[in-house]
């Protein structure tokens, strides 16, 4: 089984080396990890309130850490990914600078509406005093931008949104989810079950089960992430995530080496990677 979507201490909110996570891997009986740290935002001239990212300087350690950490590992494969902020108007800026670099895959995701970190705790409490259908409406219109930027293989915890609990009803939610499936079919995207949602005050997997159902339902592919900041989150609610991937009709899970995607089964994920038909 694969978690593609791992930190490092880098970003300024995470405990724990990366080695350390390869041994929890190893623990849960994982046959393949990816490192998914916070791309550094001052590379785009962003300085947000709370330091969640990487510096500049920092990103040529992170590319060397996790490579040699990948070189000298020989049962479990390590891959090289970065999540990376979708902030509009920086399309051509970011393009050029994630192809300089040898990542295996670009987890896409949004944690910004203008200057609001709206995922952060600390500035959970805006959600009080918002419009709830506008939030909604600008997070996914946000999310759509960015599946038709081209920037991204993955698109992260795709409907975060919910972390701190505050909902739209489902009637008017269905819309936005059905949008959503159509657009990262139409843009030939895969998304993430990010199970960290389980254990934020949403307590649902990101996305829910319906995106899921209508995910499934267009044929958009899936690949699987803990969203872990510590070892000992690495893998956390799979058991629950697959059984619910197995039950909405998921059969396979997307992985990725070079950018290039390509499937392994739902169950058993040790087999040979297939290559993508698309």
């Amino acid at each position: 089984m694969i978690d593609y979507h791992l930190h490092t201490p880098l970003c300024r909110h995470a405990l724990g080396a990366p080695a350390d996570y390869l041994e929890a891997a190893r623990g849960k009986g994982l046959r393949e990890i990816g490192f998914a740290d916070h791309y550094p935002l001052g590379l785009l001239g962003v300085k947000p309130h709370a330091e969640v990212t990487m510096s500049p300087e920092e990103l040529p350690q992170y590319v060397s850490e996790i490579k040699a950490l990948a070189a000298g590992e020989k049962e479990i494969r390590v891959k090289l990914g970065a999540e990376v902020d979708y902030l509009p108007g920086k399309e051509k800026e970011l393009a050029r600078l994630l192809a300089r670099e040898p990542f295996d895959y670009v987890i896409g995701s949004i944690h910004f509406m203008d200057d609001w970190d709206f995922t952060h705790p600390y500035f959970a409490a805006r959600f009080e005093e918002a419009d709830l259908e506008a939030v909604y409406r600008r997070y996914f219109e946000l999310l759509w931008q960015a599946c038709r930027s081209g920037l991204f293989d993955i698109i992260g915890h795709i409907d975060v949104i919910k972390k701190f609990g505050y909902r739209l009803p489902p009637a008017a939610l269905e819309p936005y989810l059905q949008r959503t499936a159509r657009i990262l079919k139409e843009c030939g995207l895969c998304y993430e079950l990010n199970s960290a949602g389980r254990a934020a005050p949403a307590a649902e997997f990101y996305p829910g089960r319906r995106l899921l159902e209508l995910c499934c339902r267009e044929g958009v592919p899936v690949t699987l992430g803990s969203d872990a900041h510590a070892p000992d989150q690495v893998g956390r609610y799979f058991d629950e995530a697959l059984q619910l991937l197995r039950e909405v009709g998921y059969r396979e899970l997307a992985v990725f080496t070079a950018r290039q995607r390509s499937f392994i089964p739902l169950d058993g994920g040790a087999g040979k990677e297939a290559p993508s038909a698309s």
